[in-house]
C-alpha cells in the first residue's frame, strides 16, 4: 500500500462548521413533534367539546319536547320549564371553553335529568384566580352513558340557579 495516498485524510481533524447545522435541524424536529403532540390533543379535545355540546344538545330538544326537564336542588324537584331549558343550554352554550377535569367536586350538585336518561350535575367551584371567585364544574353523562366533565371558569352555578330554577318552574314530589 501506498501510504502517500492517504497523507492528505486527516482522521482527528474537525472543522466546526456542522455544529451549528445539527443544532438548527434538532431544533426544527424537536419543535415540529411538540407542535404535533400539541396539535393531536387540541383536536381531540375540541372533538369531545364538541361531543359533549351536540349530546347536551339534544338532550335539551329531547327534554322540551317532552316536558321532561326536572331539575333537583336542595332536596326540592322542580319540573323546568321550556324557557328556562333554553336559557340554561344557552347559558352553558355561550361560553364554549372548559377545562377536562376527571375529579368530581365535593358537595351535592344540582342534577338536571333530561328525561332521556341523561344527567347533567353542576357544581360551584370556588376559584380565587377568578374576579367573581366562583366557575361552573359541570358534570354529563349522555344516553349512552357516556361521560363529560368540564370546569368553566366564565359560568357560574349562582347564575343558573337564580335566572333559570328558581322562578316560572313547577315545584314536583318526588
Amino acid at each position: 500500500m501506498d501510504d502517500g495516498l492517504y497523507a492528505n485524510i486527516r482522521k482527528d481533524t474537525k472543522n466546526g462548521r456542522d455544529m451549528p447545522l445539527t443544532v438548527i435541524v434538532t431544533v426544527i424536529v424537536v419543535f415540529s413533534v411538540v407542535v404535533l403532540i400539541a396539535g393531536v390533543w387540541y383536536i381531540g379535545y375540541h372533538r369531545r367539546f364538541m361531543n359533549f355540546y351536540s349530546d347536551l344538545s339534544n338532550s335539551t330538544a329531547y327534554a322540551y319536547e317532552h316536558e321532561s326537564l326536572i331539575a333537583r336542588l336542595d332536596g326540592r324537584s322542580y319540573k323546568i320549564s321550556g324557557e328556562n331549558l333554553y336559557g340554561i343550554f344557552s347559558y352553558i352554550s355561550l361560553n364554549k371553553t372548559g377545562r377536562e377535569s376527571r375529579k368530581i367536586p365535593e358537595g351535592e350538585p344540582v342534577v338536571l335529568e333530561y328525561g332521556d336518561g341523561s344527567v347533567l350535575q353542576l357544581w360551584d367551584q370556588p376559584e380565587t384566580k377568578r374576579a367573581n371567585g366562583h366557575c361552573l364544574f359541570l358534570h354529563y353523562t349522555d344516553v349512552d352513558g357516556k361521560v363529560y366533565s368540564y370546569i368553566n371558569y366564565k359560568l357560574t352555578l349562582d347564575t343558573i340557579v337564580t335566572r333559570y330554577l328558581m322562578y316560572d318552574n313547577v315545584e314536583i314530589d318526588t
